[in-house]
Protein backbone atom coordinates (compact mmCIF):
# COMPACT_ATOMS: atom_id res chain seq x y z
CA UNK A 1 0.00 0.00 0.00
CA UNK A 2 1.21 3.14 -1.14
CA UNK A 3 1.56 5.94 1.27
CA UNK A 4 -0.46 8.92 0.77
CA UNK A 5 1.64 11.60 -0.95
CA UNK A 6 2.46 14.09 1.32
CA UNK A 7 0.77 17.78 1.20
CA UNK A 8 3.20 20.94 0.88
CA UNK A 9 4.45 22.68 3.85
CA UNK A 10 2.36 25.93 5.87
CA UNK A 11 5.50 28.05 4.69
CA UNK A 12 5.44 26.86 1.41
CA UNK A 13 1.87 27.40 0.74
CA UNK A 14 2.55 30.51 2.36
CA UNK A 15 4.97 31.56 0.36
CA UNK A 16 3.07 31.03 -2.66
CA UNK A 17 -0.02 32.73 -1.29
CA UNK A 18 2.24 35.71 -0.58
CA UNK A 19 4.27 35.80 -3.56
CA UNK A 20 0.89 35.57 -5.55
CA UNK A 21 -1.28 37.89 -3.72
CA UNK A 22 1.57 40.35 -3.85
CA UNK A 23 1.92 40.29 -7.72
CA UNK A 24 -1.78 39.89 -8.29
CA UNK A 25 -1.54 43.47 -6.09
CA UNK A 26 0.81 45.24 -7.52
CA UNK A 27 0.08 44.01 -11.03
CA UNK A 28 -3.37 45.29 -10.52
CA UNK A 29 -2.22 48.86 -9.00
CA UNK A 30 -0.24 48.85 -11.82
CA UNK A 31 -2.97 48.53 -14.31
CA UNK A 32 -4.83 50.82 -12.52
CA UNK A 33 -2.23 53.52 -12.36
CA UNK A 34 -1.68 53.32 -16.00
CA UNK A 35 -5.88 53.60 -16.65
CA UNK A 36 -5.96 57.13 -14.34
CA UNK A 37 -2.82 57.95 -16.75
CA UNK A 38 -4.66 57.15 -19.77
CA UNK A 39 -7.69 59.05 -19.03
CA UNK A 40 -5.63 62.02 -17.50
CA UNK A 41 -3.68 62.37 -20.64
CA UNK A 42 -7.18 61.68 -22.62
CA UNK A 43 -8.24 64.55 -21.10
CA UNK A 44 -5.08 66.56 -21.30
CA UNK A 45 -5.43 66.45 -25.08
CA UNK A 46 -8.76 67.67 -24.85
CA UNK A 47 -8.03 70.60 -23.03
CA UNK A 48 -4.78 71.39 -25.31
CA UNK A 49 -6.93 70.61 -28.31
CA UNK A 50 -9.99 73.26 -27.83
CA UNK A 51 -7.02 75.98 -26.13
CA UNK A 52 -4.79 75.93 -29.29
CA UNK A 53 -8.15 76.19 -31.02
CA UNK A 54 -9.39 79.12 -29.17
CA UNK A 55 -5.85 80.94 -29.53
CA UNK A 56 -6.09 80.98 -33.02
CA UNK A 57 -9.42 81.91 -32.99
CA UNK A 58 -8.53 84.80 -31.19
CA UNK A 59 -5.89 85.83 -33.65
CA UNK A 60 -7.84 85.59 -36.42
CA UNK A 61 -10.46 88.33 -34.78
CA UNK A 62 -6.93 90.91 -34.35
CA UNK A 63 -6.14 90.05 -38.05
CA UNK A 64 -10.00 90.93 -39.15
CA UNK A 65 -9.53 93.83 -37.31
CA UNK A 66 -5.80 94.88 -39.18
CA UNK A 67 -3.46 93.35 -36.89
CA UNK A 68 -0.87 90.63 -38.08
CA UNK A 69 -1.50 87.14 -37.89
CA UNK A 70 1.15 85.95 -36.05
CA UNK A 71 1.00 82.05 -34.06
CA UNK A 72 2.34 82.13 -30.94
CA UNK A 73 5.62 79.89 -30.36
CA UNK A 74 4.42 77.26 -28.62
CA UNK A 75 1.75 76.37 -31.39
CA UNK A 76 4.14 77.44 -34.32
CA UNK A 77 6.94 74.72 -32.58
CA UNK A 78 3.99 71.87 -32.29
CA UNK A 79 3.39 72.61 -36.15
CA UNK A 80 6.64 73.27 -37.26
CA UNK A 81 7.99 69.73 -35.82
CA UNK A 82 5.52 68.15 -37.07
CA UNK A 83 3.34 67.30 -34.03
CA UNK A 84 0.33 68.40 -35.07
CA UNK A 85 -1.55 70.21 -37.66
CA UNK A 86 -3.77 72.86 -37.93
CA UNK A 87 -6.30 74.02 -40.80
CA UNK A 88 -8.56 77.26 -41.35
CA UNK A 89 -11.54 76.47 -43.73
CA UNK A 90 -14.49 78.53 -45.21
CA UNK A 91 -17.75 77.77 -44.42
CA UNK A 92 -17.98 76.23 -47.93
CA UNK A 93 -15.20 73.54 -46.94
CA UNK A 94 -12.31 75.84 -49.09
CA UNK A 95 -9.02 75.69 -47.01
CA UNK A 96 -7.77 79.20 -46.44
CA UNK A 97 -4.90 78.98 -44.39
CA UNK A 98 -2.89 75.41 -42.64
CA UNK A 99 0.16 74.06 -41.25
CA UNK A 100 2.84 72.37 -43.36
CA UNK A 101 1.76 69.27 -45.37
CA UNK A 102 -1.48 70.07 -45.42
CA UNK A 103 -3.68 70.58 -48.56
CA UNK A 104 -7.15 69.92 -47.45
CA UNK A 105 -9.45 70.38 -44.30
CA UNK A 106 -8.06 67.83 -41.59
CA UNK A 107 -12.25 66.73 -41.25
CA UNK A 108 -15.30 67.51 -43.20
CA UNK A 109 -17.43 70.22 -41.66
CA UNK A 110 -20.42 70.34 -40.31
CA UNK A 111 -22.13 73.78 -40.39
CA UNK A 112 -24.60 72.73 -37.27
CA UNK A 113 -21.95 72.43 -34.51
CA UNK A 114 -19.84 74.67 -33.76
CA UNK A 115 -17.79 72.74 -31.66
CA UNK A 116 -16.94 68.53 -32.30
CA UNK A 117 -14.31 65.99 -31.72
CA UNK A 118 -12.83 64.59 -34.88
CA UNK A 119 -10.69 61.21 -35.36
CA UNK A 120 -9.12 61.74 -39.04
CA UNK A 121 -7.74 59.12 -41.23
CA UNK A 122 -4.45 57.33 -40.97
CA UNK A 123 -1.30 59.21 -41.35
CA UNK A 124 1.79 57.26 -42.80
CA UNK A 125 4.29 59.07 -40.33
CA UNK A 126 2.12 60.39 -37.47
CA UNK A 127 -1.29 57.27 -37.94
CA UNK A 128 -4.58 58.34 -36.82
CA UNK A 129 -4.60 62.01 -35.87
CA UNK A 130 -7.02 63.39 -33.07
CA UNK A 131 -8.72 66.37 -33.61
CA UNK A 132 -11.11 69.43 -32.53
CA UNK A 133 -12.97 71.89 -34.68
CA UNK A 134 -14.24 75.40 -33.42
CA UNK A 135 -16.33 77.50 -35.57
CA UNK A 136 -14.76 80.87 -35.47
CA UNK A 137 -15.30 84.75 -36.93
CA UNK A 138 -13.13 86.72 -39.58
CA UNK A 139 -14.71 89.83 -39.49
CA UNK A 140 -18.04 88.92 -40.74
CA UNK A 141 -17.88 85.43 -42.27
CA UNK A 142 -17.52 82.12 -40.58
CA UNK A 143 -14.76 80.15 -40.48
CA UNK A 144 -13.81 76.48 -39.12
CA UNK A 145 -10.47 76.41 -37.26
CA UNK A 146 -9.28 72.16 -37.18
CA UNK A 147 -6.39 71.29 -34.46
CA UNK A 148 -5.17 67.69 -34.67
CA UNK A 149 -2.37 65.85 -32.81
CA UNK A 150 -1.43 61.87 -33.10
CA UNK A 151 -3.49 60.32 -30.64
CA UNK A 152 -2.02 60.01 -27.45
CA UNK A 153 0.73 62.13 -28.24
CA UNK A 154 -0.21 65.53 -26.72
CA UNK A 155 1.46 64.88 -22.88
CA UNK A 156 1.98 60.98 -23.20
CA UNK A 157 5.74 61.00 -23.29
CA UNK A 158 6.54 63.68 -20.49
CA UNK A 159 4.13 62.14 -18.37
CA UNK A 160 5.05 58.78 -18.71
CA UNK A 161 9.08 60.16 -18.27
CA UNK A 162 7.81 61.68 -15.75
CA UNK A 163 6.03 58.77 -13.55
CA UNK A 164 8.81 56.28 -14.38
CA UNK A 165 11.17 58.72 -13.33
CA UNK A 166 9.50 59.51 -10.08
CA UNK A 167 7.27 56.33 -9.46
CA UNK A 168 8.16 53.42 -10.99
CA UNK A 169 11.42 53.41 -10.19
CA UNK A 170 10.62 52.82 -6.65
CA UNK A 171 7.49 50.72 -7.34
CA UNK A 172 9.47 47.28 -7.81
CA UNK A 173 11.55 47.40 -4.58
CA UNK A 174 8.63 48.77 -2.67
CA UNK A 175 6.74 45.44 -3.56
CA UNK A 176 9.55 43.69 -2.77
CA UNK A 177 10.21 44.86 0.49
CA UNK A 178 6.55 44.27 1.26
CA UNK A 179 6.85 40.88 0.09
CA UNK A 180 9.99 40.61 2.42
CA UNK A 181 8.23 41.85 5.62
CA UNK A 182 5.02 39.42 4.88
CA UNK A 183 7.38 36.19 4.68
CA UNK A 184 8.97 37.53 8.06
CA UNK A 185 5.63 38.26 9.76
CA UNK A 186 4.59 34.95 8.27
CA UNK A 187 7.91 33.29 9.74
CA UNK A 188 7.23 34.58 13.21
CA UNK A 189 3.27 33.50 13.22
CA UNK A 190 4.95 29.48 12.99
CA UNK A 191 7.33 30.23 15.17
CA UNK A 192 4.95 28.78 17.77
CA UNK A 193 4.49 25.40 15.46
CA UNK A 194 8.07 25.11 14.91
CA UNK A 195 8.48 25.21 19.14
CA UNK A 196 6.16 22.70 19.07
CA UNK A 197 7.54 20.34 16.64
CA UNK A 198 10.77 19.93 18.38
CA UNK A 199 9.02 19.64 21.75
CA UNK A 200 6.91 16.67 19.57
CA UNK A 201 10.56 15.48 18.66
CA UNK A 202 11.03 14.42 22.20
CA UNK A 203 8.04 12.36 22.76
CA UNK A 204 8.85 8.94 23.01
CA UNK A 205 8.56 5.14 24.89
CA UNK A 206 10.81 6.94 27.89
CA UNK A 207 9.29 9.97 27.77
CA UNK A 208 5.51 9.34 27.30
CA UNK A 209 4.49 11.95 30.14
CA UNK A 210 6.54 14.71 27.83
CA UNK A 211 3.78 17.20 26.89
CA UNK A 212 4.01 20.30 24.60
CA UNK A 213 4.41 23.32 26.38
CA UNK A 214 0.99 25.80 25.54
CA UNK A 215 2.77 28.72 26.97
CA UNK A 216 2.23 31.48 24.70
CA UNK A 217 0.81 30.25 21.60
CA UNK A 218 -2.08 32.07 19.63
CA UNK A 219 -5.30 30.88 19.69
CA UNK A 220 -5.31 28.76 17.05
CA UNK A 221 -2.41 26.57 17.72
CA UNK A 222 -3.08 26.53 21.10
CA UNK A 223 -6.36 24.38 20.37
CA UNK A 224 -4.14 21.86 18.24
CA UNK A 225 -1.57 21.67 20.86
CA UNK A 226 -4.04 20.92 23.44
CA UNK A 227 -5.80 18.34 21.35
CA UNK A 228 -2.62 16.82 20.81
CA UNK A 229 -1.46 16.57 24.66
CA UNK A 230 -4.85 15.04 25.51
CA UNK A 231 -4.15 12.42 22.34
CA UNK A 232 -0.77 11.90 24.42
CA UNK A 233 -2.91 11.63 27.60
CA UNK A 234 -4.70 8.45 26.32
CA UNK A 235 -1.96 7.07 24.71
CA UNK A 236 0.30 7.37 28.06
CA UNK A 237 -3.09 5.86 29.63
CA UNK A 238 -2.93 2.20 27.00
CA UNK A 239 0.81 2.59 27.20
CA UNK A 240 0.99 1.87 30.31
CA UNK A 241 -1.35 -0.27 30.25
CA UNK A 242 0.01 -2.79 27.89
CA UNK A 243 3.77 -2.78 29.52
CA UNK A 244 2.03 -3.62 32.80
CA UNK A 245 0.27 -6.33 31.42
CA UNK A 246 3.11 -7.71 29.62
CA UNK A 247 5.33 -7.47 32.34
CA UNK A 248 2.74 -9.13 35.01
CA UNK A 249 2.32 -11.62 33.10
CA UNK A 250 5.74 -12.57 32.54
CA UNK A 251 5.80 -12.40 36.47
CA UNK A 252 3.36 -14.49 36.86
CA UNK A 253 4.48 -16.89 34.44
CA UNK A 254 7.63 -17.72 35.99
CA UNK A 255 6.35 -18.79 38.95
CA UNK A 256 4.60 -22.08 36.99
CA UNK A 257 7.58 -22.66 34.70
CA UNK A 258 9.91 -22.39 37.58
CA UNK A 259 7.70 -24.94 39.66
CA UNK A 260 7.78 -27.29 36.78
CA UNK A 261 11.14 -27.02 35.82
CA UNK A 262 11.67 -28.44 39.44
CA UNK A 263 9.29 -31.49 39.19
CA UNK A 264 10.75 -32.06 35.54
CA UNK A 265 14.03 -32.18 36.94
CA UNK A 266 13.74 -34.82 39.43
CA UNK A 267 12.41 -37.60 37.46
CA UNK A 268 14.55 -40.11 35.29
CA UNK A 269 16.12 -39.26 32.14
CA UNK A 270 14.48 -40.42 28.96
CA UNK A 271 13.70 -38.57 25.43
CA UNK A 272 10.45 -37.57 26.35
CA UNK A 273 11.85 -36.14 29.49
CA UNK A 274 14.55 -34.59 27.46
CA UNK A 275 12.09 -33.11 25.25
CA UNK A 276 10.18 -31.82 27.49
CA UNK A 277 12.86 -30.18 29.27
CA UNK A 278 13.74 -28.38 25.76
CA UNK A 279 9.83 -27.02 25.84
CA UNK A 280 10.50 -25.81 29.66
CA UNK A 281 13.65 -24.10 28.48
CA UNK A 282 11.69 -22.46 25.37
CA UNK A 283 9.08 -21.35 27.33
CA UNK A 284 11.52 -19.69 29.69
CA UNK A 285 13.44 -18.20 27.28
CA UNK A 286 10.33 -16.64 26.25
CA UNK A 287 9.13 -14.97 29.38
CA UNK A 288 12.70 -13.53 29.90
CA UNK A 289 12.01 -12.16 26.37
CA UNK A 290 8.84 -10.57 27.37
CA UNK A 291 10.33 -8.91 30.13
CA UNK A 292 13.70 -7.77 28.18
CA UNK A 293 11.14 -6.30 25.33
CA UNK A 294 8.90 -4.52 28.27
CA UNK A 295 11.75 -2.91 29.70
CA UNK A 296 13.26 -1.87 26.68
CA UNK A 297 9.89 0.32 25.73
CA UNK A 298 11.13 2.70 28.86
CA UNK A 299 15.25 2.43 29.04
CA UNK A 300 16.44 5.74 28.93
CA UNK A 301 20.34 5.82 27.95
CA UNK A 302 22.42 7.11 30.96
CA UNK A 303 25.26 8.86 29.82
CA UNK A 304 27.65 7.71 32.61
CA UNK A 305 26.56 3.98 32.32
CA UNK A 306 29.56 2.78 30.69
CA UNK A 307 30.82 -0.99 29.66
CA UNK A 308 32.83 -2.92 28.41
CA UNK A 309 32.30 -5.28 25.01
CA UNK A 310 34.80 -7.68 25.64
CA UNK A 311 33.33 -8.43 29.55
CA UNK A 312 30.05 -8.80 28.24
CA UNK A 313 30.74 -11.33 25.33
CA UNK A 314 33.11 -13.23 28.13
CA UNK A 315 29.94 -13.57 30.34
CA UNK A 316 27.59 -14.23 27.49
CA UNK A 317 30.03 -17.04 26.66
CA UNK A 318 29.68 -18.41 30.58
CA UNK A 319 26.06 -18.34 30.40
CA UNK A 320 25.62 -20.57 27.07
CA UNK A 321 28.99 -22.60 26.91
CA UNK A 322 26.47 -25.35 28.76
CA UNK A 323 23.43 -25.08 25.98
CA UNK A 324 26.10 -25.40 23.13
CA UNK A 325 28.13 -27.60 24.38
CA UNK A 326 25.26 -29.83 24.96
CA UNK A 327 24.13 -29.23 21.08
CA UNK A 328 27.11 -30.74 20.37
CA UNK A 329 28.53 -27.39 19.44
CA UNK A 330 31.17 -24.77 20.58
CA UNK A 331 31.56 -20.79 21.41
CA UNK A 332 34.84 -19.17 20.20
CA UNK A 333 35.58 -15.90 21.40
CA UNK A 334 38.13 -13.46 19.28
CA UNK A 335 38.27 -10.50 22.09
CA UNK A 336 39.78 -6.75 20.86
CA UNK A 337 43.35 -6.05 22.44
CA UNK A 338 42.16 -3.43 24.05
CA UNK A 339 39.20 -2.46 26.66
CA UNK A 340 36.49 -1.48 24.52
CA UNK A 341 33.67 1.05 26.52
CA UNK A 342 30.32 2.13 25.09
CA UNK A 343 27.53 3.86 26.36
CA UNK A 344 24.56 1.84 28.02
CA UNK A 345 23.07 -0.76 30.67
CA UNK A 346 25.63 -3.76 30.93
CA UNK A 347 22.35 -5.89 31.96
CA UNK A 348 20.64 -4.55 29.06
CA UNK A 349 23.30 -5.06 26.71
CA UNK A 350 24.09 -8.61 27.84
CA UNK A 351 20.48 -9.14 27.22
CA UNK A 352 20.64 -7.72 24.22
CA UNK A 353 24.30 -10.30 23.22
CA UNK A 354 22.64 -13.07 24.86
CA UNK A 355 19.99 -13.47 22.04
CA UNK A 356 22.16 -13.36 19.13
CA UNK A 357 24.42 -15.59 19.97
CA UNK A 358 21.49 -17.77 21.28
CA UNK A 359 20.16 -17.27 17.92
CA UNK A 360 23.20 -18.40 16.24
CA UNK A 361 23.41 -20.98 18.56
CA UNK A 362 20.46 -22.23 17.23
CA UNK A 363 21.13 -21.96 13.56
CA UNK A 364 25.24 -23.16 13.18
CA UNK A 365 25.68 -26.53 12.04
CA UNK A 366 26.30 -29.49 14.17
CA UNK A 367 29.97 -30.03 15.09
CA UNK A 368 30.83 -26.02 14.39
CA UNK A 369 31.55 -23.17 16.27
CA UNK A 370 29.71 -19.45 16.74
CA UNK A 371 32.66 -16.72 16.48
CA UNK A 372 32.45 -13.76 18.33
CA UNK A 373 34.69 -10.91 17.58
CA UNK A 374 35.16 -7.70 19.18
CA UNK A 375 37.22 -4.74 17.24
CA UNK A 376 37.55 -1.17 17.96
CA UNK A 377 35.45 1.34 16.63
CA UNK A 378 33.23 -0.22 19.48
CA UNK A 379 31.51 -3.68 17.37
CA UNK A 380 30.87 -6.94 17.54
CA UNK A 381 30.37 -9.51 15.17
CA UNK A 382 28.76 -12.84 15.58
CA UNK A 383 29.50 -15.55 12.68
CA UNK A 384 27.85 -18.68 12.24
CA UNK A 385 28.09 -21.65 10.33
CA UNK A 386 24.27 -21.88 9.54
CA UNK A 387 21.97 -21.61 6.55
CA UNK A 388 22.69 -17.90 6.34
CA UNK A 389 19.67 -15.33 5.48
CA UNK A 390 18.26 -14.12 2.61
CA UNK A 391 18.85 -11.25 1.08
CA UNK A 392 15.21 -10.04 1.01
CA UNK A 393 14.66 -11.07 4.35
CA UNK A 394 17.54 -9.21 5.78
CA UNK A 395 15.01 -6.29 6.38
CA UNK A 396 12.81 -7.89 8.13
CA UNK A 397 14.23 -10.00 10.40
CA UNK A 398 14.81 -7.54 12.96
CA UNK A 399 11.33 -6.95 13.41
CA UNK A 400 8.80 -8.23 16.29
CA UNK A 401 7.42 -11.83 15.93
CA UNK A 402 8.74 -12.07 11.87
CA UNK A 403 8.84 -15.74 11.51
CA UNK A 404 10.13 -16.02 7.77
CA UNK A 405 10.93 -18.47 5.88
CA UNK A 406 13.85 -19.45 8.30
CA UNK A 407 12.85 -22.26 10.88
CA UNK A 408 13.82 -20.52 14.31
CA UNK A 409 13.12 -23.79 16.54
CA UNK A 410 9.92 -22.76 18.01
CA UNK A 411 10.94 -19.01 18.92
CA UNK A 412 8.82 -16.29 19.32
CA UNK A 413 10.50 -13.93 17.27
CA UNK A 414 11.39 -11.53 20.00
CA UNK A 415 15.15 -12.42 20.45
CA UNK A 416 16.41 -10.24 17.08
CA UNK A 417 14.13 -7.59 17.47
CA UNK A 418 15.08 -7.51 21.43
CA UNK A 419 18.67 -7.22 19.92
CA UNK A 420 17.83 -4.26 17.11
CA UNK A 421 15.79 -2.25 19.70
CA UNK A 422 18.67 -2.32 22.63
CA UNK A 423 21.45 -1.31 19.84
CA UNK A 424 19.26 1.41 18.25
CA UNK A 425 18.54 2.40 22.07
CA UNK A 426 22.28 2.83 22.37
CA UNK A 427 22.58 4.93 18.97
CA UNK A 428 24.61 2.16 17.41
CA UNK A 429 23.21 -0.23 14.38
CA UNK A 430 22.44 -3.85 13.18
CA UNK A 431 23.04 -5.55 10.06
CA UNK A 432 23.22 -9.05 9.33
CA UNK A 433 25.81 -10.18 6.03
CA UNK A 434 27.13 -13.74 5.00
CA UNK A 435 29.75 -15.26 6.34
CA UNK A 436 32.86 -16.14 4.65
CA UNK A 437 32.74 -19.79 4.94
CA UNK A 438 28.83 -19.50 4.51
CA UNK A 439 26.64 -19.09 7.41
CA UNK A 440 25.24 -15.56 8.94
CA UNK A 441 27.46 -12.82 10.06
CA UNK A 442 25.56 -10.62 12.78
CA UNK A 443 27.25 -6.87 13.23
CA UNK A 444 26.40 -4.91 16.09
CA UNK A 445 28.26 -1.12 15.79
CA UNK A 446 28.41 1.28 18.56
CA UNK A 447 29.29 4.62 19.19
CA UNK A 448 32.07 5.78 22.08
CA UNK A 449 31.28 6.81 24.81
CA UNK A 450 29.63 10.32 24.88
CA UNK A 451 32.20 11.83 27.96
CA UNK A 452 35.31 10.47 25.09
CA UNK A 453 36.34 7.13 23.82
CA UNK A 454 38.02 5.45 26.92
CA UNK A 455 40.26 2.74 25.82
CA UNK A 456 42.67 0.68 28.06
CA UNK A 457 44.89 -2.44 27.24
CA UNK A 458 42.95 -5.39 29.03
CA UNK A 459 46.49 -7.01 29.86
CA UNK A 460 47.46 -3.77 32.00
CA UNK A 461 43.84 -3.69 33.49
Amino acid sequence: MQSPKAAPSIWLRLIVGLVTVSLLAATATSWLIYERFVSTNSEFRDRTLQNDARAIKNLLQRAAEGRPLQLSDFLTDDFRNGNGKFAIVSENGVLLAASTGVNAPLAPIDGQNTRDFFVSAADRRKGRLYGFTLKGMFGSKPVWIQIALPQGEAAFDSLLQNFVVDIGWIWLPFVIFVLLTNLLVARIGLRPLRIAALQAESIGPSAVSTRLSNEGLPREVDALVSSVNRALDRLEIAFHSQQHFIADAAHELRTPIAVIKAHVGILPNSPEIESLKEEIRAAERLVNQLLDSARLDVVVLDATDVTDLNSIVEEVVLQLGPMAIKCGKSLEVLPCPKKVEVNGCHDMLTSAVRNLVENAIRFTAPGTSVVMVVSYPPALEVIDHGPGVKVEERERIFKRFWQGTRDRGGGAGLGLDIVARTVAALGGSVSVGDAPEGGAVFTLRFPPPKDGTRTTDVRSS
